[in-house]
């Protein structure tokens, strides 16, 4: 059964994993975006199975053995991301380093072993940074979905005071905030809660959200060719990622209205390796396979929430004043394992004018893992609920890419790309939208398949120096929550409706890419 909402959904809020992560939080560091050098983002990033360039190393470690110099290169991205909801719009523009690598390339006079290459090389894997705006007539309040969050939780122990134990240690994070603020009452000593009585009025919600960060990647690789027929190399890769959110929901009634704010951020590195292959049949063809590991992160996330309410107008309680209830900053430590990935590469090398290339990717993301760190005391057992939404919400993920080059004389080339990115969800995880969230930040997107359009030009100064320019276009559609979805046991009545907007995202890069082979 896909989700017992009122008896395993609840048991999961009332777990010690509702303060540290979730699916959501597994899926943010899992998938990446299309990433590169100026000549192959301008290819639609099909690189895989022709090497002889940075993003080629990075899809297939094999295609550093297509190298007959030493290489060194840089990229520059200006970009700029909107991201649309109504008449809304929110945009955020970036300038920075997207790419540098470095190739040697060391010949061993050997026929059936005639090199090997080593390389390293930094690549931006995904930008987090984006802003987000959306206002709408909220179908029920989040009030609604915090009382029914907090069915079965002791009022006695969500009280906040000096005296107190610190409830936000062992108690759901919404119930605390949500009862301290007043806008839930409890009913039979917190068998359920009721929330606050707005006489029927319809609230204006409003998403504001701000993410900062990137996830990069350093590569260290080694490849050789086997009589110029079968290239074969091997990465051994550390990423790094830095996250930030700051979101604010807001609900406004005819008489009043609260805000709920949260801080995230999240830090931390992780580790895998890529193993690739590159065969020759004929002179003209050339077929790529690699496969990357899973990441195994270690990633320290610190968190902190506030309400800010003005809700007298609906309160009965007569000692009810207005302000602020505030968590204090919590920090949490885990391990996230993120799917694999297998690349299948072909491309055609036709005379010295024309390539053709196509790569396609696949990665399973029910296999992402939300771990313990090893040598912790918390219990090992935290996020075996959420693993299980993981296995059953998500599926396998297919990418598409291709690219084709024209060389106009010796100097001057021309390239078209397309790229396509399925979405990770199961088909009524995604029509449901009862994503299973943790702590007190309830906003969430469900992404739709991405599309990039690509083309570029390339020149070559002299047999040293070359220049690439890109443009890239990327245009996806979400579904942006303002919360979770709830239904009854079998999913089939909505008993809380978040109406989800539509979230309409765009964005243009602009990339140039300097090189110097010797």
């Amino acid at each position: 059964m896909k989700k017992i909402i009122y008896i395993l959904f609840t048991s999961f809020l009332l777990s010690p994993s509702l303060f540290a992560q979730s699916e959501v939080d597994a899926l943010r560091f899992s998938r990446e975006d299309i990433h590169g050098t100026a000549r192959a983002m301008s290819m639609g990033g099909a690189f895989g199975a022709l090497g002889g360039d940075q993003t080629a190393i990075s899809i297939n470690p094999a295609g550093i053995a297509v190298y007959r110099s030493s290489e060194v290169v840089g990229t520059l991205n200006l970009s700029q991301d909107r991201s649309s909801v109504g008449n809304r719009d929110a945009n955020k523009t970036r300038f920075d380093m997207d790419n540098l690598g470095f190739v040697g390339y060391f010949p061993l006079r050997n026929d059936v072993l005639p090199l090997v290459n080593f390389g390293f090389s930094y690549n931006r894997l995904k930008s987090f940074d984006k802003n987000i705006s959306a206002v709408g007539p909220a179908a029920s309040t989040m009030i609604d979905y915090i009382a029914d969050r907090s069915a079965g939780v002791d009022p006695s122990k969500l009280e906040i005071g000096d005296n107190l134990p610190d409830p936000f240690v062992t108690q759901p994070w919404l119930a605390v905030l949500g009862f301290n603020s007043k806008l839930i009452k409890p009913v039979n000593n917190g068998t359920r809660y009721d929330p606050v009585n707005t006489f029927g009025e319809t609230a204006i919600g409003e998403i504001r959200t701000k993410e900062r960060g990137h996830v990069d990647n350093y590569d260290f690789t080694v490849g050789t060719t086997i009589s110029h027929v079968l290239n074969l190399g091997l990465s051994l890769s550390i990423k790094d990622i830095s996250y930030s959110l700051e979101s604010d929901y807001l609900e406004d009634f005819d008489k009043g209205g609260y805000t709920l704010t949260n801080w995230v951020t999240t830090s931390g590195a992780g580790v895998s390796a890529k193993l690739g292959a590159i065969y020759r049949p004929v002179n003209f063809l050339r077929l790529g396979f690699a496969w990357h590991t899973p990441t195994l992160y270690a990633l320290t996330e610190t968190y902190e929430a506030q309400i800010d309410d003005n809700m007298g107008a609906y309160v009965t309680d007569t000692d009810y004043e207005p302000g602020q209830t505030y968590s204090a900053v919590f920090t949490n430590d885990y391990d996230l394992k993120t799917p694999g990935k297998i690349v299948a590469s072909i491309a055609g090398v036709f005379g010295n004018n024309f390539i053709a290339s196509m790569d396609y990717e696949l990665e399973d993301y029910s296999r992402m893992k939300l771990k313990v760190p090893s040598g912790s005391k918390d219990d090992p057992g935290w996020y075996d609920i959420d693993n299980e939404y993981i296995s059953m919400d998500f599926r396998s993920a297919s990418t598409v890419k291709a690219g084709l080059e024209y060389r106009f004389t010796q100097q001057f080339s021309g390239r078209l790309g397309y790229a396509w990115m399925q979405n990770p969800y199961e088909a009524i995880f995604r029509e449901k939208g009862d994503a299973p969230i943790s702590g007190s930040n309830t906003i969430f997107r469900m992404e739709g398949d991405t599309s990039y359009f690509t083309g570029g030009i390339g020149y070559r100064f002299n047999r040293n120096f070359f220049l690439d320019f890109a443009i890239v276009y990327k245009s996806q559609t979400d579904d942006l929550y303002p919360f979770p979805n709830l239904w009854t046991v079998n999913r089939e009545d909505l008993v809380i409706d978040a109406s989800p907007f539509e979230l309409k995202n765009t964005s243009i890069r602009g990339l140039v890419t300097l090189g110097y082979r010797f």
